[in-house]
């Protein structure tokens, strides 16, 4: 039995699709439950197998406070936005704490997918990019439409000949 190969068609491309970005409950959680069990672990520690040491148990404080500091700073200063996909172009208005809205424009490549949740990098063609936690609870109506625009290829960019005649260039 042989297997035909078909070209992609329009009906198997991803749809254009606007994503919020910044929820991130279920991120928050998490990290906090890590910081937690790290607590927890200092704590053991420090009561059973730091010694007498003040350096050394000064030195895991101040580590754990760090930690906690970093947490903080992401979450207050975390991307808040709309991620948009128009078949094409990947495209972030993003707002966060402090600084004024911007946009990026560029690739999207996962990083890691929970099949709720998705981490993915947006590299931008000036050279920037942005980390950013998707979860379905965001839009669940829109979730699998941005999975399928995650993991599609953009559409082939228009040819020459689909240009308007008052466009097109003469030929040289």
């Amino acid at each position: 039995m042989a297997l035909a190969m078909r070209s992609v068609s329009r009906h198997f491309s991803a749809p254009p699709v606007r994503y919020p970005v910044g929820q991130g409950s279920v991120l928050f959680g998490g990290l906090l439950i890590l910081l937690g069990a790290g607590g927890a672990v200092l704590v053991f520690w420090l009561l059973h197998g730091a010694g007498d040491s003040a350096m050394r148990r000064s030195v895991a404080v101040l580590i754990w406070f760090v930690a906690a500091s970093a947490l903080w700073h992401f979450w207050r200063y975390r991307i808040h936005g709309l991620l948009q996909w128009d078949g094409v172009h990947w495209r972030l208005e993003a707002e966060q704490l402090g600084k004024p809205a911007h946009s990026l424009e560029g690739s999207v490549w996962v990083r890691l997918d929970l099949q709720h949740h998705l981490w993915v990098c947006l590299d931008g063609q000036d050279g920037r990019h942005a980390w950013l936690w998707l979860e379905r609870q965001g839009a669940p109506e829109r979730w699998g439409d941005l999975r399928r625009a995650v993991y599609s290829r953009p559409k082939p960019e228009a040819s020459r000949a689909d240009e308007p005649a008052a466009v097109r260039r003469p030929p040289a």
